[in-house]
C-alpha cells in the first residue's frame, strides 16, 4: 500500500513536430501504471469494461465512453474484468482551439476550472459509430504517406471535434455524486497545489483535515494510485519541468518547488526524468 509506484513518463510529451498523436490499446486486467502528460488527451472505449480514475475521480469506461484528461493530471487504468479496447488521441490545446469557438461545449471542458467529471460523455447508437469511424480512419492516415494525408487529418479532427461537440449538447451528462473520499482527496490535492513550496508533513495535513494519517494516507492511496507524499514530490517535479522551461535557473526551480536541498532535487529529477535540470533545458 505504501510503496512507492512506478510513474511511466516516456510519454510525457508529443513526439517533437507533432501536435497530435494517436494509438489504439488493448489493455488486460493487469491495469496500468500511473502517468501523466504535458497535453491532453482524448479515451473513445470500444469494447470491453474498465475502471479508470484521473486524479482522484472514478470513472467507469463502457463502449462509448468519451473521457478528457487535461495535461499534468494524474492517470491510470485499474484491474478490470476481461480486457477492454480503445482509442487514445493526445493533443495540444492548439489542435482543438484553431478548430472551434470559444462557445464550443468541448473547449469548455477543458478549462482548468471545469468540473472533473464534467470531462465525461457517454455516446451511443449512431454518434458512437460516428465517432469510432473517424477516430479509426486518423489511425489508417497517421500510419500512411499516401497524398495529401495532412489534409485529410485536418478533417477527420474538425469531424472529430463536432461530432463530439454535437453529442454534448443534445444529451449533456448529468454529474454524478462525489463520495465523501472523493471530496476529503480533492481537498488535499487543492492544497498541495496551493503548497507545492511548503514542507507539509503528513501528521499536520490529517490534522488539517480533521482525520488521522493513516486513514488519509490508505484513502488518497485508492484513490488517486500513490501516498499523498509521493503524488507531492511528483507535483513539484511538475511545476519544476515548467519553471525550466520559462528560463528559471535550476536551484531557483528548486527552492520554488520545496527542494531546499539541491541534490535531493538533482536526484529525483535524474530518476524522473533521465536527464538532470541543466540537461533538460537543453
Amino acid at each position: 500500500m505504501n510503496q512507492t509506484p512506478h510513474f511511466r513518463t516516456d510519454s510525457l510529451s508529443l513526439p517533437a513536430g507533432r501536435a497530435f498523436a494517436l494509438r489504439r490499446n488493448a489493455l488486460p486486467t493487469a491495469g496500468a501504471e500511473l502517468h501523466y502528460h504535458d497535453h491532453y488527451e482524448l479515451l473513445l472505449c470500444l469494447t470491453g469494461r474498465l475502471n479508470y480514475q484521473v486524479e482522484g475521480h472514478a470513472y467507469r469506461l463502457e463502449p462509448g465512453t468519451v473521457l478528457l484528461i487535461q495535461p499534468y493530471q494524474f492517470h491510470h487504468a485499474l484491474p478490470g474484468n476481461g480486457s477492454t479496447e480503445r482509442i487514445a488521441l493526445r493533443f495540444e490545446e492548439s489542435v482543438l482551439r484553431c478548430r472551434t469557438t470559444p462557445e464550443w461545449p468541448l473547449l469548455k471542458r477543458m478549462r482548468t476550472d471545469a468540473p472533473a467529471h464534467g470531462n465525461q460523455l457517454q455516446l451511443s447508437g449512431g454518434r458512437f459509430q460516428q465517432v469510432s469511424d473517424i477516430l479509426s480512419a486518423l489511425l489508417r492516415e497517421n500510419g500512411t504517406e499516401e497524398f495529401g494525408r495532412e489534409i485529410m487529418q485536418e478533417v477527420l479532427l474538425t469531424q472529430l471535434f463536432l461530432c463530439i461537440d454535437r453529442a454534448t449538447r443534445a444529451a449533456p451528462l448529468p454529474q454524478p455524486p462525489v463520495t465523501a473520499d472523493e471530496q476529503l482527496v480533492q481537498q488535499v490535492i487543492e492544497y498541495f497545489e496551493g503548497h507545492l513550496s511548503d514542507a507539509v508533513p503528513l501528521d499536520v495535513l490529517a490534522r488539517r483535515f480533521y482525520t488521522d494519517r493513516y486513514s488519509l494516507s490508505r484513502t488518497f492511496t485508492r484513490l488517486v494510485g500513490c501516498p499523498p507524499h509521493t503524488y507531492l514530490t511528483q507535483k513539484r517535479l511538475q511545476k519544476a519541468t515548467m519553471l525550466l522551461q520559462a528560463g528559471v535557473p535550476p536551484q531557483e526551480a528548486a527552492l520554488q518547488c520545496g527542494f531546499a536541498d539541491y541534490s535531493n532535487f538533482y536526484r529525483r529529477f535524474r530518476a524522473a526524468f533521465g536527464c538532470g535540470p541543466r540537461e533538460y533545458c537543453r
